[in-house]
């Protein structure tokens, strides 16, 4: 409890008439009789989840007809929406950081929720990343991803959210555009940032080769023996989106691989940011996450040193 607001001395005692009040108000709550500035008032502290504010307003009137004094609600924070609530209701409150006292007076602060880390990004998020990285712009407009990226504005904005909580960015706004900036060289952010990625991959099987369409792109080693050094694999692998292909088709039998194709269903559509008959570089990159063979390791690092060489 608050020892002083405004500088001015609180001086608490027990509330002796809890036993007056029903069990449903004395069994949520832990009461005191406060002293603010010789002004005598009752805090209420929920022990439970806050009660609604029509309940609230009841349960406050019950305890001012055994004691007709105001009833200070205390909270460890609250949120905005509560916060507008309880001052439009006319409700006192006090948190660790605000106050309002309307028989005193009123000192609020913008008292923000807390941040959740981020530990890995969304997929939204990680689109929003790999499109910021494939701008090739130090300072990019959120409004150039809204252009392209087949967000909702919501869904955009908790991406931005996302990307800003991890540090690695600077969000910032110009006129009515907010603006993404990266603290680091391409490079170093993709290093940076490999924590909060996650491969794109989320099935993976086989099909007959007729089934293959052209919304498919080349993804796991065959996109790394188009780009790299790596020999084919002699069974062809594409990717396609999770979404777009009825997951009753794959098999998890490898039988005939003249006949068959390995297909990844992607978390988003591997032609998002393609030029050609690849899926992105990137994502590709990601998918290899778990990998433990040298020669895909070396062939991993040579497409991402390609991707990530230089500002263009």
């Amino acid at each position: 409890m608050p020892e002083s607001i405004f500088g001015i001395p609180i001086k608490y005692e027990t509330w002796n008439k809890k036993s007056s009040m029903p069990l449903y108000i004395a069994g949520s709550y832990d009461f005191r009789t406060a002293y603010i500035a010789d002004k005598r008032c009752i805090m209420i502290k929920p022990t439970e989840e806050i009660a609604t504010l029509p309940a609230l307003k009841k349960q406050i009137m019950k305890i001012q007809e055994a004691d007709s004094v105001p009833v200070i609600l205390e909270l460890r924070t609250v949120s905005p929406y509560r916060r507008k609530s309880l001052i439009e209701n006319n409700i006192p409150f006090i948190t660790e950081k605000q106050v309002f006292l309307p028989f005193i007076g009123t000192m609020l602060t913008d008292e923000k929720e807390p941040e959740k880390k981020v530990k890995k990004f969304v997929f939204s998020a990680q689109q929003l990343f790999l499109f910021y990285l494939y701008s090739k712009k130090k300072r990019m407009y959120v409004s150039e991803a809204s252009k392209k990226l087949p967000f909702t504005a919501m869904t955009l904005t908790r991406a931005v959210r996302q990307l800003e909580a991890t540090g690695l960015f600077l969000i910032t706004k110009e006129g009515v555009n907010k603006v993404i900036e990266s603290k680091y060289e391409r490079s170093e952010l993709f290093e940076k940032a490999k924590k909060y990625l996650s491969t794109p991959v989320r099935k993976m099987g086989y099909i007959d080769k007729s089934r293959v369409v052209s919304d498919m792109r080349y993804a796991g080693e065959s996109a790394l023996a188009e780009k790299t050094m790596l020999n084919p694999s002699r069974v062809i692998t594409y990717a396609v989106s999770d979404k777009d292909f009825d997951k009753k088709l794959l098999t998890d039998e490898l039988i005939d691989p003249e006949k068959q194709v390995r297909l990844e269903l992607w978390a988003y559509d591997p032609q998002m940011f393609s030029s050609d008959n690849t899926a992105d570089s990137l994502s590709v990159v990601l998918s290899f996450q778990d990998n433990s063979d040298e020669r895909i390791d070396e062939a991993v690092e040579e497409l991402t040193e390609g991707e990530l060489k230089d500002y263009g």
